[in-house]
């Protein structure tokens, strides 16, 4: 099989895997929304931002590294599989041992031992995590689906089970640890290929893997608390209460976007990696990564932003009505942060970790005072940071790591953006305007996001007909009239 069609296969399955399971996800926060209370989510947010960076620590920079690296030998894959296991087993038990004063810091004691469920899921995810990555660099995107999709599906039913039993709060970890238990099992089932480690670490022989991961563990550390840094700021300077109403449309914003994003993430690295030799061939790769992308999250976001009202009332109930105009504001937030995503693909396929690395401690200085400015005006004063933040962060993301990278120039690149935008904001008023003659939340979302679908898809056929000719090759499964992709 061709480059190309291992990337509209692996496009294909991957949009499979991550619209069932962001349908999942909406669905369980739907439902939990109306069974628990905003302090319960923002307990499981710290947990989640704890979790984060524990598991940065975890997996070493190993799964970057394996995908980079093109041959290595069943020996290293073992020595990488038990160090990433004993790890993570270490960092278990140090945070279980610490979550008494982790709880005690932010003043909610349930925290200790809804962290010390959580770290039983960070050793329960190593356990199966290697398998996984080969599976990815092998581009067997159809199985990782299959697999995917049925923990996802196992964790939602104990999740909103135990929620409606009155489990509260531990309904979510439940529902975690499950998605991981079972995932694990899965891979090692259908996607280990009968591959076993052999009971050998020796460090030697994956000193390369480790440099890599050097750097790795320091640019995944600084990313992820430049990511998380307003949840854990905020849960200490506002509660748990706050946090929480904060979290839930933060998470909403997100939740949308991965249904994008993984599969730029688990399709492009691999790609670019494969085509890492090439310039040329990478900057087309990379662009076109760029447009695809944008003309899909951003119409995604305009309605998020312009149905905000509507979404929050039949989603998540009247008693979430506080959240309306922080969802707004994320939709914004979003929209700018989907632009920066396929950069972290080019950066691993290039093999410069350094560089990321770089550029997220540059991010680490700034984020946290600007996070702090922001909540002495409340979670809506952060929210506000957050999307200030990326907007000023545009320039930067191509001078510094774009332009470098694959020599794409400023005008070329943010040509990419321009008409998906103008396109998404012009259905998204004509979306409006035609709700607008109608009262019901839900029959407004319908006929609103109807219309601007029509819209935006009309204007797509002449304006950005790029896309749309690759949307109808991925859902048709032939091969279409776009050339821009490798030929190889």
């Amino acid at each position: 099989m061709t480059l190309r069609k291992q990337t509209f296969s692996g496009v294909r399955w991957t949009t499979f895997s991550s619209l069932g399971r962001a349908s999942l996800q909406l669905l369980q926060i739907a439902l939990l929304a109306r069974l628990l209370a905003p302090a319960d989510f923002g307990l499981i947010a710290l947990v989640v931002a704890i979790m984060a960076i524990l598991q940065i620590f975890s997996d070493a920079g190993i799964s970057n590294a394996i995908i980079h690296y093109q041959n290595i030998s069943r020996e290293q894959l073992s020595s990488l599989y038990w160090l990433n296991v004993s790890v993570s087993v270490f960092l278990a038990l140090t945070l279980a041992a610490s979550s008494y004063w982790v709880a005690a810091w932010y003043q909610q004691l349930a925290l200790q031992y809804l962290l010390m469920l959580a770290a039983v899921t960070l050793v329960v995810g190593a356990l199966g995590q290697q398998v996984r990555v080969v599976a990815q660099k092998n581009l067997r995107f159809a199985d990782l689906a299959k697999v995917e999709l049925m923990a996802a599906l196992m964790g939602f039913v104990v999740a909103v089970t135990l929620a409606w039993m009155g489990a509260g709060v531990y309904a979510l970890i439940a529902g975690s640890l499950t998605t991981a238990a079972v995932g694990c099992v899965l891979v090692w089932l259908r996607l280990s290929d009968g591959w076993r480690p052999q009971a050998r670490l020796k460090l030697a022989e994956i000193r390369q893997f480790l440099k890599f991961g050097t750097y790795m563990i320091g640019n995944n550390l600084a990313n992820t608390f430049n990511s998380q840094i307003d949840i854990l700021l905020g849960g200490r300077l506002l509660g748990v209460q706050s946090i929480g109403l904060y979290s839930v449309p933060k998470d909403l914003s997100l939740r949308i976007g991965n249904i994008i994003n993984p599969i730029i993430t688990q399709v492009g690295l691999p790609v670019m990696a494969k085509a890492q030799g090439d310039v040329a061939l990478l900057k087309r790769v990379y662009l076109q990564t760029m447009r695809m992308t944008a003309s899909v999250n951003f119409p995604i976001y305009i309605a998020l932003g312009v149905f905000a009202p509507e979404i929050v009332h039949f989603l998540l109930g009247q008693k979430w009505h506080d959240a309306i105009p922080l969802l707004q504001i994320f939709s914004i937030w979003a929209l700018l942060r989907s632009t920066g995503n396929p950069v972290g693909s080019l950066l691993m396929a290039r093999g410069r970790a350094d560089l990321s690395f770089k550029w997220n401690m540059v991010w680490l200085l700034i984020m946290p005072p600007t996070i702090w400015v922001g909540s002495q005006f409340g979670v809506s004063g952060m929210a506000f940071a957050m999307t200030a933040l990326g907007v000023l962060g545009y320039w930067p993301n191509w001078y510094f790591l774009v332009r470098p990278l694959c020599g794409a120039k400023l005008g070329e690149y943010s040509m990419q953006m321009v008409v998906p935008l103008i396109l998404s904001i012009i259905a998204g008023v004509a979306g409006y305007l035609s709700a607008s003659l109608f009262v019901d939340d839900l029959l407004r979302i319908i006929i609103g996001v109807s219309v601007g679908c029509l819209i935006y898809f009309s204007l797509s056929w002449r304006f950005n007909r790029v896309w749309v000719d690759v949307m109808m090759e991925l859902v048709a499964g032939r091969s279409g009239r776009v050339k821009t992709v490798s030929q190889a």
